[in-house]
């Protein structure tokens, strides 16, 4: 008989569409004093993969230059019996790049205003002129589903 946490855990597949459609990504990283940084972010997947812009001289730019580590949560419910969500630990990536800024930008438009590019093109851009890109990228995933519970 299968534990209940394996019995609990989505499948690679249920991961990604949980994910992608989630609204906010609670991003960790290390803080200068070995803390924990916690932000809530908006984000988007680009190429299989949690895509956010911040402004660069934010203090969670400032902790993964100095250390790539982090941790990204999304989760959902209010009652135990409806609690899911996806943990993931691994490594963030800042990139100065703002043609990968303007797609974040254009990407979550799209996700969380259901704006079309040609409408936000010009106020994406604007906006992503003072912006480091940042990538999540996974090393160990963790998943549950309570409403699996019987």
């Amino acid at each position: 008989m299968a534990n209940q946490r394996s019995s609990i855990a989505l499948s690679d597949e249920e991961v990604l569409d949980y994910i992608v459609g989630s609204k906010t990504l609670i991003m960790g990283t290390i803080n200068h004093d070995g803390w924990p940084h916690l932000v809530p972010m908006w984000f988007s997947m680009i190429d299989g993969l949690a895509h956010m812009h911040t402004y660069k001289t934010s203090q969670k730019v400032k902790n993964i230059e100095r250390d790539d580590r982090g941790s990204a949560l999304i989760e959902d419910g209010t009652q135990y019996n409806q609690l899911r969500g996806v943990f993931m630990r691994g490594r963030y990536q800042v990139v100065d790049d703002q043609e990968l800024c303007y797609r974040i930008g254009v990407a979550n438009s799209a996700k969380y205003m259901g704006a079309e590019e040609d409408v936000v093109a010009d106020m994406v851009r604007a906006q992503v002129r003072k912006r480091f890109a940042l990538i999540f990228q996974p090393e160990k995933i963790s998943s549950w589903d309570h409403r699996r519970i019987g």
